[in-house]
C-alpha cells in the first residue's frame, strides 16, 4: 500500500509560473507542509505508518484510524 499526499500543488505544472500563484497566500504552516510533503524520508515514514494503520470507525467527513507508526519526529501529531 502506498500513501499519496495530495494538495492543490499536485496539479501545478512547474513549467508555468502561474501554477504557483496559490503560494502567495500561504501561511508559515502551509509553507512548512509544502516542503515536508516532498521530503523523501517523510514520505517513507508516512508509508510505513500507513502500513501499520487500521480503521477503527468510519465517520462523516473523517475516519478514525489507529497506527503504531510514529510521525512525531516530523511534528505531525494527531489527537
Amino acid at each position: 500500500m502506498r500513501t499519496v499526499l495530495v494538495t492543490g500543488a499536485d496539479e501545478a505544472d512547474w513549467r508555468h509560473e502561474r501554477s504557483y500563484d496559490y503560494t502567495t497566500g500561504l501561511t508559515p504552516r502551509e509553507w512548512a507542509w509544502e516542503f515536508l510533503r516532498r521530503n523523501p524520508a517523510f514520505q517513507h515514514d508516512v508509508t510505513a505508518a500507513s502500513q501499520q494503520a487500521s480503521i477503527l470507525a468510519y465517520r462523516t467527513f473523517r475516519d478514525v484510524v489507529a497506527s503504531a507508526g510514529d510521525l512525531s519526529r516530523w511534528g505531525v501529531l494527531f489527537r
